[in-house]
């Protein structure tokens, strides 16, 4: 196991309208120029929702355009940035997402970021998947983005 890396994103720094989407700004060169595995959690604060849609987490770390996205129709859609699935926590209408960081497989970068700009997307699991999920809101969450330095 190589050196991990940690990089906190709490929707309260972050800027942007709703937490659906938050942009934060990252010093990428703390860390040592590589390839990473890299792999995220999640936990928001409670909301009031029913758990009828599916929340996907987008973001853009340099990883292109390695997801396909399977579609009813011949061909694929081809959707950059995908990092997961959020998953439900809770009872009735107080619920909370969460990923741990063995929810969903890991990305791997040939190098580490390079764009200081990061955007955080949550989005519903429609197609063209750009629908933000916004129904309500995601609550407030923290994510760690874990960066393992593979050589």
């Amino acid at each position: 196991m190589g050196k991990i890396y940690n990089v906190i994103l709490e929707s309260n720094v972050g800027t942007g309208a709703g937490n659906y989407g938050r942009t934060y700004y990252i010093d990428w060169s703390i860390l040592p120029q590589g390839a990473y595995k890299v792999s995220f959690n999640f936990n928001s604060a409670v909301v009031i929702t029913v758990n009828n849609i599916i929340a996907n987490i987008f973001c853009d770390l340099g990883q292109g355009q390695n997801t396909i996205i399977a579609s009813g129709q011949t061909g694929s859609v081809y959707r950059q940035n995908y990092l997961g699935t959020l998953f439900w926590t809770g009872t009735g209408a107080n619920n909370a997402l969460y990923a741990h960081i063995t929810s969903n497989p890991p990305i791997y970068l040939t190098q580490r970021p390079m764009n200081n700009t990061v955007f955080i997307e949550i989005h519903t699991n429609s197609a063209p998947f750009e629908t933000n999920y916004a129904g309500p809101d995601v609550g407030q969450y923290t994510m760690v983005l874990s960066f393992e330095l593979i050589n």
